[in-house]
């Protein structure tokens, strides 16, 4: 509510007559109020002219201010440190459905409180037009960084262009937007870990190539994502030569369970080959193809899915399922690194536009010497996605 100048008089009569009350630091808080956002910089002149505070007892503020870092000086201006008071951290999250993005949402929580960040959580509901409405929600909100989580390459740039204008850093987890900083997975380098062991599949159960390489791929994600894929033919073909135009298969399940199965469901109808590969874009779009495989008697099968959800563990741990594997991304720790990521581009600290994490190959347990096989930390070169 506004007030009036009366109003104002007395107040300013009352305070004279308050014996607990503290000018200097009624004039500290005055000089914090003044900076109207976070990044606004001011020079000891306009803090003045804002706050009406003398010019020497400004100065001494503004330096203590600086020396116990609630603000930053540059040269000859100020402003506010964010880190100084608590953060507020904002996730759109791809879906409360999809395993993976239950385990991010998990760890991060956990995370965020450990840290006393305040963490709001948006649920995009693997839909476009709802990542849009909850980054704009974001922005509304102000947070002091965002993160997000979705899958379709055509919202990335709208997304990205919210938070810029906001002036609002973008950490982009799993699925990089252009213009963002990342986090999650080098892409490329799981997927070649996929290949590789699909390939020591072929050569130690068949002796020799396979007679179809199945790609279940979810084109809407985007090229980045879709490396995944690129990474597991190249990892087959580096162990197995080349597979040729005619075995590889490219169908699209959309990331999504039930879609692949249909997919491949038909494409099994059509086909006669009996040793068939199959690389799945994540591990929701592997239990689809498991599914449309159940009980197949004519055909020799084995998937491998990305992600390393609690669902796909359990059918790679059935000795009767066709899924050898997946490539964990282990979402269940994303939490810490990425707070720290996220505290360090906030504070313009981030050394690196992308934070490659390790990813790791999980076989079934009847093949030990497969498991494990961990790729490096930032494995890959780290730059932007710009």
């Amino acid at each position: 509510m506004k007030q009036n100048g009366s109003d104002l008089k007395v107040q300013s009569s009352s305070r004279k007559t308050d014996k607990y009350w503290v000018p200097v630091v009624a004039k500290t808080i005055d000089i914090l109020d003044c900076f109207r956002s976070d990044l606004e910089e001011l020079t000891l002149e306009q803090v003045v002219q804002r706050t009406n505070v003398p010019h020497t007892t400004a100065y001494r503020i503004l330096h203590t201010l600086v020396c116990r870092e609630y603000l930053l000086q540059s040269r000859r201006t100020y402003r506010l440190n964010r880190s100084r008071r608590r953060l507020k951290l904002g996730f759109a999250n791809l879906s409360k459905h999809v395993s993976l993005a239950v385990e991010v949402e998990k760890s991060l929580r956990q995370a965020a409180g450990n840290a006393g960040i305040q963490l709001l959580v948006w649920d995009n509901d693997r839909s476009a037009e709802t990542a849009v409405k909850n980054a704009q929600a974001m922005v509304e909100e102000k947070v002091d960084v965002a993160v997000e989580f979705q899958l379709y390459e055509q919202s990335a740039p709208v997304i990205a262009d919210y938070f810029a204008r906001a002036h609002i850093p973008l950490i982009s987890v799993v699925n990089p937007h252009h213009g963002t900083y990342y986090f999650g997975v080098n892409n490329y380098r799981a997927g070649h870990s996929a290949g590789r062991h699909l390939a020591e599949y072929a050569a130690e159960r068949w002796h020799g190539k396979p007679e179809a390489v199945l790609l279940l791929e979810s084109p809407h994600a985007g090229r980045t994502v879709q490396s995944r894929l690129i990474g597991v033919v190249q990892g087959i073909e580096e162990r197995l030569g080349h597979l040729g135009e005619k075995c590889v298969h490219h169908l699209d399940g959309g990331g999504e369970k039930c879609a692949s199965r249909l997919v491949v469901e038909k494409f099994l109808e059509r086909c006669s080959a009996k040793r068939i590969l199959l690389a799945a874009v994540n591990d929701e779009s592997a239990i689809g193809a498991a599914e449309a495989v159940r009980g197949c008697k004519t055909c020799d099968i084995a998937i491998i899915g990305h992600g390393g959800s609690e669902e796909m563990m359990r059918l790679v741990a059935d000795p009767e399922s066709p899924c050898i594997g997946t490539v964990s991304f282990h979402a269940e720790l994303y939490g810490p690194d990425l707070v720290k990521f996220a505290i360090a581009t906030i504070q313009g600290e981030s050394a690196t536009a992308a934070r490659y994490i390790s990813h790791e190959f999980l076989g079934k347990p009847a093949s030990p010497r497969w498991n494990g096989a961990k790729e490096p930390e930032n494995a890959g070169v780290a730059v932007r996605t710009s």
